[in-house]
């Protein structure tokens, strides 16, 4: 298999079980330090998921999945606050963005830490996305994902308009720990 398709499913292992994370530790030369958001969509709806962050050396490796979306582009962004508990998940702030850079793409050279780009949904309304963020850590500190949330938007990240990227309505939630 490919490097890409590897660090995705060892990011998925590492939050099924710890004897699987010792193990890929090991193998790997990463840290176990880890996190899990579990997704839900707004009331009503049926989307659920879940984002994975799992520290390695330089930055964090993100995952997230999702069942029961509606199909096309979708933002995922990491928002400032833990907090999934308003009916439109307003709750959760803006995006995280502790270094003070515009909005934008997560591999331009300045963006929110929280920008995580575009996730595809298929008909069947599964989707996948995976990156590695290095501005962020899961470790304390000022670019912690813990205590913050991840967000599923309604729309695609256009990657230029400020601060939000136009991706409409917030349809899921899950607060990292």
């Amino acid at each position: 298999m490919r490097p890409q398709i590897l660090l995705p499913l060892a990011a998925l292992l590492l939050s099924a079980c710890s004897s699987t994370s010792d193990t890929m530790h090991h193998e790997h030369g990463g840290s176990d330090a880890g996190a899990v958001a579990t997704l839900r969509g707004r009331a009503g709806s049926p989307l659920t998921g879940h984002a994975t962050f799992v520290e390695r050396n330089g930055g964090v490796q993100v995952t997230i999945t999702v069942e029961n979306a509606p199909p096309g582009w979708h933002a995922a962004h990491v928002h400032e606050v833990g907090d999934c508990s308003a009916a439109d998940f307003t709750s959760t702030g803006g995006h995280f963005n502790p270094d003070g850079h515009v909005h934008g793409s997560p591999d331009a050279a300045q963006h929110h830490a929280g920008d995580l780009g575009n996730m595809w949904v298929d008909e069947n309304g599964r989707g996948y996305h995976a990156l590695f963020m290095p501005e962020l850590t899961v470790a304390a500190g000022s670019h912690s994902v813990v205590g913050r949330a991840v967000i599923i938007h309604e729309a695609a990240d256009d990657l230029v308009t400020q601060p939000t990227g136009a991706a409409g309505g917030r349809i899921a939630c899950g607060e990292i720990n």
